[in-house]
């Protein structure tokens, strides 16, 4: 679906028209092959490149054909399943109109109103636009990364208390699939800004240069987040097979000392079965002796193992 809108002045909002028109923007949400298609007829746009955005693995990147401008965008968002999902997003420069093409309802016409709502820019500056929608999709990884960050030191406080279960450990799965989908996608995001710095074909202004310079500081930002989350990630990876090990261990050894404990009884209890004579075999306080010795024995094992730290 195409929509189009217009802001003359800096200070009023952005008003729908039905027709585009000059220094106007037009939004394509989810766009048919048609819609698509009168698109690069109306503007003179290169078919080829355009109907890129419809290829869902289509990667952050920019080029430039025909004195316009094309930049592909990964926006992301996140899914019922705590699973995060990106597809492509295509913004273009033309000397006289802003366009951008939506493969999927990630980014709304309405979240770009939004972010550029709190900017004073018109729709006639169509640079300016395009790097109000590229921070758009930036801020929308940054509340992401942040969500991520969240939950994982949720789990760290678990392991602190004790509580973590092995769930936490299966969605870690998901988590650490997240954090390589953020990185791949801002990488190629760093390198579309860095392109577009060289401000090759002077389509940028020197103060727009400057926003180019703190939107690449901030997706480098988001790259130092992802990589710490990651090293937190294999930090409580670690320190719980660490502790999961040291339990079993600590098992083990209680296990092993209450089998030794448990069998020396039977050492005496065993030699009054045998049927060979023993002294005091026909004594009645033998037996009230042999238990009292093995009570002393067992209480002497344990105490020494204790004391030498044996378990």
């Amino acid at each position: 679906m195409l929509h189009h809108y217009k802001k003359h002045t800096l200070h009023e909002p952005f008003q729908s028209i039905r027709t585009p028109v000059e220094g106007s923007w037009t939004h394509a949400d989810q766009p048919s092959t048609a819609e698509l298609d009168s698109i690069v007829e109306k503007y003179g746009l290169d078919a080829n490149i355009v109907r890129d955005v419809l290829d869902k693995g289509e990667l952050p990147r920019s080029e430039y054909s025909a004195g316009n401008l094309y930049v592909f965008m990964r926006p992301a968002t996140r899914t019922s399943h705590g699973e995060v999902s990106t597809s492509p997003l295509l913004a273009i420069v033309t000397p006289t109109t802003f366009i951008t093409i939506a493969s999927t309802s990630t980014v709304t016409a309405g979240t770009i109103i939004d972010v550029c709502a709190e900017k004073d820019i018109r729709t006639s500056d169509t640079a300016g636009m395009l790097l109000l929608t590229l921070m758009t999709v930036t801020a929308g990884y940054e509340t992401l990364v942040q969500h991520t960050g969240t939950y994982i030191k949720g789990v760290r406080r678990k392991l602190q208390n004790h509580e973590v279960g092995n769930k936490d450990f299966i969605h870690f799965v998901t988590i650490e699939d997240n954090l390589n989908e953020y990185q791949f996608c801002l990488q190629d995001t760093l390198a579309v800004v860095d392109r577009l710095k060289e401000n090759a074909h002077g389509l940028f202004k020197p103060k727009e240069v400057e926003v180019l310079d703190d939107t690449r500081l901030y997706v480098k930002q988001l790259l130092n987040a992802v990589a710490s989350h990651n090293q937190t990630v294999n930090s409580i990876r670690n320190a719980y097979s660490t502790i999961a090990n040291n339990t079993l261990n600590q098992r083990m050894k209680a296990l092993t000392m209450l089998t030794v404990l448990i069998a020396l009884p039977n050492v005496f209890y065993g030699m009054f079965g045998m049927n060979v004579d023993l002294p005091f075999q026909h004594q009645p306080w033998a037996y009230l002796l042999i238990v009292g010795f093995s009570v002393f024995v067992v209480f002497s094992v344990y105490a020494l193992a204790k004391r030498f730290r044996v378990f």
